[in-house]
């Protein structure tokens, strides 16, 4: 018994510490699965956060290569949504990246690159291929060149801004020279005609024969008007590109044009054997919406160049209604001709400012060049398109398509043709407002000869108070100019129209007014004037407006 105790003691001694060595292998183990844990989970944040950090970076796209395998060791999450290559390829070869741009761009990249010392960053600004989008690529070196990181930057919107700022500039630039050329060419335009205005009056000055001086002063007088007619043009020009140009929108009769048409035209061209035409068709309204004024001056630009091209066949104007629309029409205006026709060349640039077909042309036709181009910006501000076809030596067509609103009412009574009785300023009492004086003195002395009795203020408030003192009915005519001190012609015509005497509405007031326009002579009109006379004054064509003023109202009186 003793024994069996004493053995069982020695082997409670050998379990034991077999016990110990279990709990300490099993510490042990422990420890070492802790620690290897700890290293792999350390080790797992790192590369996670070196993904976060690259892929957070919204402003660039990276890819990280080992140089001496150009392994691909990370690319940005988003480097195929913007480059669309595929990231599986890049990692396989690296080198499909060249798909992105041009080979040529490719190839001088890769000699930039090669040539790179690795001590800075190398950047390279690259295009993509068939896409509007640029890159900013910078290169660095990491760890003394074992790793290169590529870092792709989109700047499109950088370059972008720079085209815009490039073509602003371009713009500008163009638009300095085509102000300097255009001032250059109105120089030469306006200084020729005065040159051949003071030359005649020169000669005429000079000559003792009367013949002679007669044929000197006639000359000055018919480059005089054509002098006048080019600054008008001119004018014109700068309002519609100033977009100052309004149009008026009212009812007209198209079918009104022919016999304004045929006034102006029809007796020149048939002096050259020429036929003259108008022609209507397909009309089944005839009462349209629009600015008659404009339209009239878009034919007789069109009518002037045929006249002064064409010396035989056939000269024709054509209006066709071409469709109906929600109340609007489709307008064909179309002027032929068979004169002599212009180059190809020509009618790619036949509507700018100043733009003849050739020197030549110029000094055998006359003319400024700023027909076609007021033609077209009238055009366009009417929302309409011209088209021009011409074949030289063989003619032009001129085709004008505008869209105008058919007038509700279409029961307008037509006007009757007024017959217009002979007009004498012979013994007519005239107020003559008018502040300068050279212009004073030349209607004074113009209308005295044509045995006027003119009476002269000069101002605005002193024709009202000159037009109240004398007896109802003592004027025949009052002639305003607009721009006076004290009180401005339109001012000093209102106050004459709500004065309580009986001739305060009857008496005729006449705008005389170097505002030419035609908005201008609207106005007056609105103002209670009864017509408009531009600067430099035309007495003889004054004659006749006002004989046709004169004969419109007596017809008017008769019918009251």
């Amino acid at each position: 018994m003793k024994k069996i105790i004493m053995a069982a003691g020695e082997n409670s001694q050998t379990i034991l510490l077999g016990i110990l060595v279990i709990i300490c292998i099993i510490i042990v183990l422990n420890m070492i699965s802790f620690f290897y844990k700890k290293y792999k989970n350390s080790h797992f944040n790192k590369n996670d956060l070196t993904n976060q950090i690259f892929d957070e970076d919204q402003s660039q796209l990276y890819v990280l290569v080992r140089t001496k395998d150009f392994k691909v060791l990370f690319i940005s999450s988003r480097f195929q949504e913007v480059f669309h290559i595929a990231k599986e390829r890049i990692v396989v070869d690296f080198m499909v990246l060249k798909e992105m741009v041009e080979e040529r761009v490719y190839r001088d990249f890769m000699k930039q690159y090669q040539s790179w010392n690795q001590e800075n960053s190398f950047k390279y600004s690259f295009k993509m291929k068939d896409v509007d989008q640029w890159f900013v690529l910078t290169v660095s070196a990491i760890e003394n060149g074992k790793y290169h990181l590529f870092a792709f930057y989109d700047h499109s919107e950088d370059v972008l801004k720079e085209k815009d700022y490039l073509k602003q500039i371009e713009t500008t630039k163009n638009e300095s020279e085509y102000k300097a050329s255009f001032l250059s060419r109105m120089s030469h335009e306006i200084r020729t005609p005065m040159n051949g205005i003071i030359g005649m009056l020169t000669l005429a000055r000079n000559t003792q024969d009367t013949k002679q001086e007669d044929y000197y002063l006639q000359q000055a007088q018919d480059i005089s008007q054509y002098l006048l007619s080019l600054i008008n043009e001119v004018l014109d020009m700068s309002r519609m590109e100033a977009g100052k140009l309004e149009l008026e929108n009212k009812p007209f009769n198209i079918y009104h044009l022919e016999p304004q048409l045929n006034n102006i035209f029809k007796e020149t061209i048939e002096k050259k054997d020429v036929m003259f035409k108008i022609e209507y068709f397909d009309f089944d309204v005839k009462y349209f919406v629009g600015d008659e004024l404009r339209i009239m001056q878009i034919l007789v630009n069109l009518l002037s160049n045929a006249s002064k091209f064409t010396e035989k066949g056939e000269i024709k104007v054509t209006f066709r209604q071409m469709y109906k629309e929600d109340q609007v029409a489709n307008i064909m205006m179309r002027v032929h001709d068979t004169g002599k026709g212009m180059s190809r060349e020509f009618l790619s640039h036949i509507f700018r400012p100043f733009e003849q077909e050739g020197v030549e042309i110029s000094k055998k036709y006359g003319g400024s060049g700023l027909g076609m181009a007021i033609t077209d910006q009238l055009v366009k501000l009417m929302g309409g398109e011209i088209v021009v076809d011409s074949l030289e030596g063989k003619g032009s067509d001129f085709t004008v398509f505008l869209n105008l609103p058919i007038s509700t009412n279409q029961q307008y009574e037509d006007e009757k043709e007024v017959v217009v009785e002979e007009f004498s300023f012979d013994q007519k009492r005239i107020l003559l407002a008018e502040d300068n004086d050279i212009n004073a003195e030349i209607c004074l002395s113009v209308l005295n000869a044509k045995g006027a009795f003119v009476e002269r203020v000069e101002n605005g408030q002193v024709a009202v108070e000159t037009f109240k003192k004398h007896a109802e009915h003592y004027y025949d005519l009052i002639l305003m100019d607009i721009q006076m001190p004290e009180m401005n012609g339109y001012e000093a015509t209102q106050a004459i129209r709500s004065l309580n005497r009986e001739d305060s509405q009857s008496i005729p007031i006449f705008a005389l007014s170097a505002d030419a326009y035609v908005e201008n002579k609207r106005y007056s009109k609105k103002t209670g004037m009864n017509g408009h006379f531009s600067k430099p004054i035309d007495f003889d064509e004054m004659e006749k407006e006002l004989g046709q003023f004169f004969s419109r109202r007596d017809i008017d009186e008769k019918n009251i």
